[in-house]
């Protein structure tokens, strides 16, 4: 996919946005153990967090209404910055126009 969203005018009328958000975690120099460490911990609390999501999108007036739990797409993203690593996550939210 590509662009800010997509539009389906066929089966109801959505806008469709693609959103990114991206967890890091801080690993240390020249120690594998540590910087998996840190990829496990980032992609634990992306987990954490799309779960919250999903209960925060049951009802029209949630803070994550139209979030589409039924495709999450991750990316390993590391080593950036000072001994950074993590993942980013793109998903879906859908909202009727």
């Amino acid at each position: 996919d590509s662009g800010d969203g997509h539009l389906n005018f066929r089966d109801r009328q959505l806008d469709t946005g693609y959103h990114t958000l991206y967890i890091f975690h801080k690993g240390k120099i020249n120690d594998p153990a540590a910087n998996m460490a840190a990829k496990r911990a980032a992609m634990d609390k992306g987990i954490e967090l799309f779960k919250l999501m999903k209960l925060d999108s049951e009802e029209f007036g949630d803070p994550a209404h139209g979030f589409d739990e039924s495709k999450i797409d991750y990316s390993e993203i590391g080593p950036i910055g000072q001994q950074m690593y993590g993942y980013s996550f793109s998903f879906l939210m859908e909202h009727e126009f």
